[in-house]
């Protein structure tokens, strides 16, 4: 018998629990002579991508598999475990193609044993090494993790990724991790500068530091000095930046159109394999205003496209980008301390203090209902409490119509408009973007992406009109949208038609017991049809009485003027 049949009977017989006390001396022995075993075994265990379905086959439940896992394992495996996790920790990640071969050389059944024994062997590595790892141990854990790419999500506007939430900004991208954006754009930022507007519906992978690898969909790339050479790999091209600003648009037919804004980019075949055809002769060239489609995998031809600068995105959609609060005694999120917004491509934080404040200054509800959240107990009048930086007080649940305003609400009378006014302290200056931000309080169990809602102008003219906002900029899913704290909400059991009763008629008081979120909007003046520069001093809100729910209007504030 060789050496390699004996090593591997005798890993066989230690993966299965089999290995009598002189065997696991004579396969220590085989190791420290013959460093390429320790990398075999290495190889078997980075496997993983087939253990989930080998475990889920034969184990009803984790817990079962971990357990009969450490039942299995020899009581003396430290050091063996800790020489294997070093070559484990030391070793390069295989790459997808290595695993694809891999793949395609064993069957399922053939394969399904080693694999099973290479899971059992690193739950027992993970839970055993956290304890016995000595310094050294733990230096190359630490170094392993200072070498992964440290790519980073910069920003995101509406993103949905398949199966999971978004990655909050500023997180790290998991390198090598199939990432499916359903919809919406994220912006991804590169160690050296670098950075890739990615717009749904996409399928990629943070590929290294220096690359990113696009199966489908489209990104805009922009590499600015210092970051020359990143790269776009295709399953059909390798695009590599030669300083520049350029578009990449993959199809489900893996088709990829490369559009170049600014200065240049180099494209390179890739074949069916894989691999990157680096002859001169497969190089292509596109310099600025250039475009060009590559075919799919295992075609040859390069179609000249006619060159469309809008393909590519500068920056992600004006919108809001986060806030900060307050933390309440118990852990949530109380009042207002700054907005971080994008207006007219430029991203700024606005502190509360610096808003514009907005008060109730009509209210009609055709009916009782929960009309007010906040403390136990209002301060006089009640309606004060909408000026005020808090995330969970405010004047909620305002009645509405299907249909938006075509005319001016009646505010006064008997046959007032369902819904509120609001009035702003100073005119608000309709600038780029957002010009008002409001937040709602919103549960798991409300739309996710908001309570939909009209906004129309007090004092109808020519040329304005009412706009329906339908998804807000931070909603359930946004990893920005915060955690509020307790309130309570005041029940009416009264008609409420005017401001005066919300303020004196009597109200039932409820605290919630179930956790909201704090989510939030801008409000573009320009979408009501305001001309730029244009001073506004209100606008009217309805819901827009497409579900059960209303929207909850907890803060209004208009941005103040950006100064040219």
């Amino acid at each position: 018998m060789s050496t390699q049949e004996r090593f591997a009977e005798l890993w066989t017989d230690y993966l299965e629990g089999e290995l009598e006390e002189v065997d696991l001396k004579e396969l220590q022995e085989l190791l420290t002579a013959d460093e390429s075993l320790v990398h075999q075994a290495a190889d078997l265990f980075q496997t993983h991508r087939l253990l989930g379905l080998i475990a889920a086959e034969k184990f009803d439940s984790q817990e079962a598999f971990v357990n009969e896992t450490l039942a299995l394992l020899p009581k003396n495996d430290s050091d063996f475990s800790k020489r294997v996790m070093s070559e484990l920790l030391n070793s390069k990640s295989v790459t997808d193609d290595q695993q694809r071969s891999s793949t395609r050389k064993l069957g399922l059944r053939q394969i399904a044993p080693v694999l099973l024994g290479c899971i059992a062997l690193s739950l027992v590595i993970v839970s055993v090494l956290s304890q016995r790892f000595d310094d050294n141990d733990t230096h190359q854990m630490i170094a392993l993790e200072e070498a992964l790419p440290e790519v980073r999500m910069a920003s995101s506007s509406h993103p949905k990724f398949f199966g999971e939430l978004a990655p909050p900004i500023g997180s790290l991208l998991a390198p090598q991790r199939e990432y499916v954006l359903m919809s919406g754009m994220i912006e991804v930022e590169f160690p050296a500068g670098a950075s890739v507007i990615m717009e749904g519906p996409a399928v990629f992978r943070i590929s290294s530091d220096e690359s990113l690898a696009l199966d489908v969909g489209r990104c805009s790339v922009h590499a600015p000095p210092g970051a020359e050479g990143f790269r776009i790999d295709t399953p059909n091209t390798r695009i590599v930046d030669r300083g520049t600003r350029f578009a990449v648009n993959v199809s489900e037919s893996t088709e990829t159109d490369v559009q170049v804004l600014e200065g240049a980019a180099d494209v390179y075949d890739v074949d069916q394999n894989g691999k990157v055809d680096q002859d001169r002769s497969s190089e292509t060239r596109l310099a600025i205003g250039e475009a060009k489609r590559f075919a799919a995998t295992g075609a040859s031809s390069k179609n000249t496209l006619p060159f469309d600068p809008t393909s590519y995105r500068h920056s992600l959609p004006d919108r809001v980008v986060s806030y900060k609060a307050t933390v309440a005694a118990d852990g949530g999120a109380e009042n207002l301390v700054s907005v971080t917004i994008q207006r007219g491509g430029r991203i700024i934080e606005v502190l509360a203090d610096e808003l514009i404040p907005a008060q109730v200054s009509s209210f009609y509800a055709p009916g009782s209902g929960a009309f007010l959240c906040g403390p136990e107990t209002f301060p006089n009048p009640r309606s004060s409490i909408s000026i005020d930086h808090n995330l969970v007080t405010g004047i909620i649940n305002p009645a509405g119509s299907r249909e938006p305003l075509t005319e001016s609400p009646v505010l006064d009378g008997d046959d007032k408009t369902p819904g509120m006014a609001i009035r702003f302290d100073s005119p608000v200056i309709n600038g780029p973007g957002a010009d008002v931000v409001l937040f709602d309080l919103q549960t798991f169990a409300n739309p996710p992406d908001g309570d939909a809602f009209h906004v129309s102008p007090i004092v109808f003219r020519e040329g304005l009109r009412s706009h329906t906002i339908q998804k807000y900029d931070l909603t359930m899913e946004s990893p920005e949208s915060l955690y509020l704290t307790n309130f309570h909400v005041h029940f009416f059991e009264e008609k409420t038609d005017s401001l005066e009763k919300l303020n004196s008629l009597e109200t039932k008081t409820h605290q919630q017991a179930i956790k909201f979120r704090g989510l939030a909007v801008g409000i573009d003046l320009s979408d009501m049809g305001y001309a730029e520069g244009e001073a506004v001093s209100g606008f009217f809100i309805q819901d827009a009485l497409d579900d059960a729910h209303h929207v909850d209007p907890v803060f209004i504030g208009g941005l103040p003027e950006i100064k040219k």
